[in-house]
């Protein structure tokens, strides 16, 4: 795998927030007076929908009052047992030490996004953060998604695209071009990604430090 660049995920890939994104949808749906939907539904949507379009596709025509209640228990709660995924700072430490550049590519809004990085000491690691509302439209739109390289597009096979859900695999289906592909690991702990064909597809994160151990040096 020649790799140079790495485009990183955040929510649920670096960080372990699902339990609170969790929570602030289940705030809202309690707000609402609506009946709730399970943890494994909303990392599906969280994971596929852009930002700006997640509150809509649940709460229909109340999704301002949901997104008032959502965010005010985010703005609350977001860094509250907020930790790194197991390995995640291992794997950043890897890919840093082979002089790959990295990138952030999240759907989240850029406040809490910094905010989050500097609480588990991530935020030195990355030459560019492109974050929930930094553009017209949210990742996995080709034209945001490839704004983190500017005006020059790396090779497509130089870049490595980590991530956890669907809007991910489409990231690195945004920055394939002339011919070539970016690659793309999917972290899926719970085993249930099944959209798609990622290059790997892995239930821990020490495994990908593994993967790309034994393929730069292969």
């Amino acid at each position: 795998m020649a790799v140079r660049y790495v485009v990183f995920d955040w929510d649920g890939t670096l960080a372990d927030t699902y339990p609170v994104i969790s929570a602030a949808y289940q705030h809202a749906f309690e707000v609402l007076g609506m009946p709730s939907i399970d943890y494994s539904e909303i990392k599906k949507i969280t994971s596929t929908l852009a930002n700006k379009d997640m509150l809509g596709f649940v709460f229909g025509d109340k999704k301002e009052q949901a997104r008032q209640a959502y965010y005010s228990y985010i703005e609350a709660n977001h860094k509250k047992g907020l930790r790194a995924v197991p390995h995640a700072k291992e794997l950043l430490d890897f890919c840093r030490s082979k002089g790959w550049q990295l990138y952030l590519l999240s759907n989240k809004k850029r406040a809490y996004l910094c905010e989050e990085l500097k609480y588990l000491g991530f935020d030195d690691y990355f030459s560019k953060i492109i974050a929930a509302g930094d553009f017209p439209e949210d990742k996995p739109n080709p034209q945001t998604v490839r704004a983190l390289f500017g005006e020059v597009m790396p090779d497509a096979d130089d870049i490595l695209v980590i991530g956890d859900g669907m809007a991910d695999w489409k990231t690195s289906q945004a920055l394939s071009h002339s011919g070539k592909n970016s690659r793309c690991i999917i972290y899926d702990p719970q085993k249930k990604f099944s959209q798609a064909s990622p290059d790997y597809i892995v239930s821990d994160v020490a495994d990908i430090i593994t993967i790309l151990r034994n393929e730069s040096n292969g």
